[in-house]
């Protein structure tokens, strides 16, 4: 069984596996899987945009030809040397196409000439295609998951570094709890921050070596835009009770196009922020003592609205909160039901639970 996890991971894109001729890149996280994807391309081939090296498949085009993936893996190139295909995969339907090719290539009924790339998206267990590549001897499974705030702040120090340009420790973690759920928007909100802080300090001239350190301000003038707003708007709406400002919160939410499960992820990591400040709270801490124990600790902007509904929210309804957002992620995604009013349902339904009056 061949699913990489952790180290294995870091160390399939370091430096090619002879081992293995294709590679599922799955996951939420698409922006990581296109990241992955292109880091074990570039192993293989130089140029991406060469079409006599690189080509690039649909499950519909499987679906006209389920023999295509095989016939060009194995086509020589005709300027010479390997050849990378990519299939993107939109669903399983034509999953047949590619399991054929894994079992072919076990079983040695086929020389590819090069390596396989299948992206797809957050395949479950009993997804067929991921059961292909974990039990092939010569394919992997490479899981794309939102990052860790390790992860992210491994990313941004580097990236940094290569700017000349360090980040201060609240501003890190100003990074780490605002972005990391979709890789590609993690380095380009990176860069973005990392541009605006290099042409502010080539406009300076002043020799003050503060100005290659990134702060906190620079970072919530550059990161805090519009859609995180929104989704901030909804979660304290939503903890809050204000029944009407959540409705145009979520209104302005699905306007500006930000997916439903990013929705419920952000009320899942409101909510558990309550949940987990309420756990020190109960063990003796009080409530400042316990804002700053969370990590990230809340800022001190933030604090006064957090300690009041710390005040509003007990543990049994946390408790009950959380059990209502994990049965809406279940529903989004194995119901076939609409993902973005369930979503808004259970938030609206959370905002009306009753608070206790102080």
């Amino acid at each position: 069984m061949v699913a990489l996890k952790g180290k294995a991971i870091l160390a399939a894109l370091g430096k090619r596996d002879p081992s293995y001729s294709a590679y599922l890149v799955y996951g939420p996280d698409q922006g990581l899987v296109r990241e992955r994807t292109s880091k074990l391309s570039q192993m293989v081939i130089d140029d991406p945009h060469d079409p006599f090296s690189f080509m690039e498949l649909s499950d519909t085009d499987l679906k006209a030809e389920p023999g295509r993936l095989s016939d060009e893996i194995t086509a020589l190139s005709f300027i010479g040397g390997e050849r990378v295909i990519r299939v993107r995969m939109n669903s399983e339907a034509q999953a047949s196409a590619v399991t054929n090719f894994i079992t072919a290539l076990d079983n040695d009924h086929l020389k590819p000439n090069g390596i396989v790339l299948v992206e797809g998206g957050d395949l479950g267990p009993r997804s067929t295609l991921r059961k292909a590549f974990e039990k092939a001897k010569r394919a992997a499974s490479l899981p794309c998951y939102e990052d860790a705030p390790a992860a992210v702040r491994s990313l941004a120090a580097e990236m940094a570094r290569d700017h000349g340009l360090s980040i201060e420790p609240d501003a890190m973690t100003f990074l780490t709890s605002t972005l990391g759920e979709d890789r590609g928007i993690t380095r380009s909100e990176i860069e973005k921050l990392l541009f605006f802080k290099s042409a502010g300090t080539n406009n300076q001239n002043t020799g003050d070596k503060s100005g290659s350190v990134i702060s906190l301000a620079d970072a919530r003038l550059c990161l805090v835009d519009a859609a995180s707003d929104t989704l901030n708007d909804v979660a304290s709406h939503c903890q809050d009770g204000r029944t009407g400002p959540l409705a145009d919160a979520l209104h302005r939410s699905a306007t500006a196009g930000t997916s439903s499960i990013a929705l419920l992820r952000a009320l899942q990591r409101a909510f558990g922020r309550l949940m987990e400040a309420q756990a020190h709270i109960a063990k003796g801490a009080n409530a400042n003592d316990a804002m700053k124990k969370l990590r990230p600790p809340v800022f001190f902007a933030e604090q006064d609205a957090f300690r009041t509904r710390l005040n509003q929210w007990s543990l049994p309804r946390l408790t009950l909160a959380r059990r209502w957002l994990i049965e809406a992620e279940l529903e989004a995604k194995t119901t076939g039901n609409p993902q973005r009013e369930l979503v808004e349902r259970v938030a609206l339904r959370l905002a009306r639970i009753p608070k206790p009056r102080r």
